[in-house]
């Protein structure tokens, strides 16, 4: 087994004359230094650094969140306005158009007094299934659509005639799609699927 001083004597020999030097030896100790505490500082800030880079992104998010916000409830408070600001007819009329209760007895009636009203029979009325929750006073209410299925059967012009007035009732109703086809008991066709709203 070699003794210590042997193991170390081969690393001296290389670093010896490097030690010896001059600018080694005058700023060798201070280059040391400096590489030691810019090592040091650099693994102890950079976590902070890190969490700084990271606090502000949550801060921009958080600032465009908030500005989003602010213009929601700054474009809600002039919707009430305006819509206090309207007639009390014109009110009526919304209200009738978009209630806020589901009133699935005016969305009938206005269907069956259209068809009625243009000589077309009804052949079929379907309301697809829908919730019924509660009302909740506290909440800003959100526009609600009851999905129906309607078909009649009548001439042809009686029944764009019926879609004429349909689109102007006072039931607020958007027709999603149309077909028309010949049936022999029935003659002309025409199968409405479309959508109320009210309030929820």
């Amino acid at each position: 087994m070699k003794p210590k001083s042997k193991i170390y004597s081969r690393y001296f020999t290389y670093i010896k004359p490097v030690a010896k030097i001059p600018v080694v030896k005058t700023y060798g100790s201070i280059i040391f230094s400096l590489f030691i505490i810019t090592f040091f500082i650099f693994y102890a800030v950079k976590p902070t650094i890190e969490t700084i880079l990271v606090l502000q992104k949550k801060l921009e998010d958080s600032t465009t969140v908030l500005e989003k916000v602010n213009l929601k409830a700054r474009n809600l408070s002039q919707a009430k306005q305006n819509y206090e600001g309207l007639e009390e007819n014109f009110k009526s009329r919304f209200d009738t158009a978009i209630p806020d209760t589901v009133n699935l007895r005016s969305v009938i009636q206005t269907l069956e007094k259209s068809a009625l009203e243009h000589q077309a029979s009804i052949s079929a009325l379907q309301v697809q299934p829908l919730v019924i929750d509660s009302k909740n006073e506290d909440v800003l209410g959100t526009l609600t659509q009851i999905a129906f299925n309607f078909n009649v059967a009548g001439k042809y012009q009686d029944l764009i005639a019926m879609l004429q007035d349909l689109k102007s009732s006072g039931r607020l109703i958007s027709i999603e799609g149309l077909t028309l086809s010949t049936s022999l008991e029935s003659g002309l066709v025409m199968s409405i699927s479309g959508k109320a709203y009210y309030i929820k």
